[in-house]
């Protein structure tokens, strides 16, 4: 079977211990059995997905960070390859964002796919509740690579619009080459829809799992795909399903020992799975200063955010004396949590000239978030706009609350696409407004593994 001689060549070429739980027959032959077999296999997909790069090295090409100084580095090759990301200078020299990656988390969830509901069941778990998880990882993988390296989805375009090769099984003969963004996200749309049918796992009650993909973070991921795709409707519906279902934190009364939104144990947390920019970026951090724009809308007077951004000292001539940093723990992960859920909801229902529950939405969050003094006047200024001004102000709060989680990339190329104006070495960097940069090529060693990629 094709099956069982990619599952061979998967393990052998990953040369991880994560197979060793399969057993060999005949030699050199990888073939899963049991139910908890392909659960092991699955959690080898979710490990193979880029979770610590998927998010957090984009928010290097946002405005959320200012200025950027090589000098930061203890390593010097890295620093140079970054100054290329940073400054939207896409080619040999930058530091490749996940491609091959998301593929390899996709290859693993077509083996779970092809073969987990012929697998004896052993008790441990429903094999229907693997099936669904490795549906909605294919999913999740096709929707990072259409979003990083396809121009945002446009209906009027779409069915012609270039997008990446779709992988949906496995063939060695098979040839990768472009597919359409409206075939992508077709896929997404029958992976979600399959995902749903087999899921059984409501909420990933155990912290340690909730890695995993369930019945809650489908629906998440759902509203988050139909606000990419301006579905308007379906994205404020899947949003108000989990609105309320689970706690927003109180900033005001918020523990010192209490854990943070975008942490696992929080009651916010949908989905732990991918980790934001912080910590574990070590060199990164200490050379990157967050933009003043960014902190501009996170008055200190007002807003009890601005106690999770620390300080950093005058460390090189060209960063400021004293300049801003986000804090993060190595622990952080969040995929998805209520407060996006909250801010889709907002926006999609603005969108709909739906404004008093676009308001409603919108300041349930912020209540949580400003300083009670604060919030008088916030919720007389809110009252007062009209749809444009309560869309500017609902994307405004998307960028405080996702602070450097990955999200800012993917809300400016679906909205606006503005200006983009930092500092790198001291010298001026721009993006310009609408700017072809907006959609990355794909990687070098992308095209020189399948020079298809360049082909129509």
């Amino acid at each position: 079977m094709k099956k069982t001689i990619y599952t061979a060549l998967l393990c052998m070429g990953l040369a991880t211990s994560s197979c060793d739980y399969l057993e060999l027959e005949p030699v050199g032959q990888v073939i899963p059995h049991t139910t908890y077999e392909y659960r092991s296999l699955l959690t080898e997909g979710y490990f193979r997905f880029p979770y610590t790069e998927s998010r957090s090295f984009i928010a290097l090409m946002t405005d959320e960070l200012e200025s950027f100084e090589k000098s930061g580095f203890l390593v010097p090759t890295e620093a140079i390859a970054l100054n290329y990301n940073f400054s939207w200078e896409y080619g040999i020299n930058m530091r490749e964002l996940p491609y091959e990656q998301f593929y390899r988390a996709i290859f693993i969830a077509n083996a779970v796919i092809d073969g987990v509901m012929t697998a004896d069941y052993d008790h441990s778990e429903k094999n229907e509740q693997i099936l669904a998880e490795a549906y909605a990882l294919r999913a999740y993988a096709h929707f990072s690579l259409v979003n990083l390296y396809s121009v945002h989805y446009d209906a009027r375009t779409a069915a012609t619009d270039r997008a990446v090769p779709l992988s949906t099984y496995i063939d060695i003969e098979q040839e990768f080459f472009p597919s359409t963004v409206e075939k992508v996200y077709a896929q997404i749309f029958d992976d979600l829809n399959k995902a749903g049918e087999n899921m059984v796992v409501e909420k990933q009650e155990n912290t340690d799992l909730n890695y995993r993909f369930s019945k809650d973070a489908l629906t998440a991921f759902k509203s988050r795909v139909m606000l990419y795709t301006g579905a308007w409707e379906e994205a404020l519906e899947a949003a108000e399903q989990l609105i309320g279902k689970y706690e927003l934190s109180d900033f005001n009364t918020l523990k010192e020992d209490s854990p943070l939104p975008w942490q696992a144990e929080s009651t916010e947390t949908i989905m732990a799975w991918e980790r934001p920019f912080g910590a574990l970026d070590g060199d990164l951090v200490n050379a990157s200063a967050l933009s003043k724009k960014l902190l501009d809308l996170l008055p200190e007077e007002r807003d009890n955010r601005r106690k999770y951004i620390g300080h950093g000292t005058d460390y090189t001539t060209f960063m400021p004396t004293e300049y801003s940093i986000v804090k993060r723990s190595t622990k952080d992960r969040c995929t998805f949590r209520i407060a996006e859920m909250y801010l889709t909801a907002a926006e999609s229902a603005a969108r709909l000239d739906r404004l008093d529950t676009a308001r409603d939405h919108l300041l349930a969050l912020q209540e949580k978030r400003f300083k009670t003094a604060a919030m008088a006047a916030q919720r007389t200024t809110v009252a007062q706009m009209n749809a444009d001004a309560l869309l500017k102000e609902i994307a405004d709060e998307r960028a405080r609350e996702f602070l450097m989680e990955g999200h800012r990339w993917f809300d400016l190329r679906r909205t606006t696409r503005p200006e983009i104006v930092k500092t790198l070495n001291g010298t001026t960097v721009r993006l310009n407004a609408g700017d072809v940069r907006y959609t990355l090529p794909f990687p070098q060693s992308a095209i020189e593994a399948n020079p298809n990629l360049n082909r129509k």
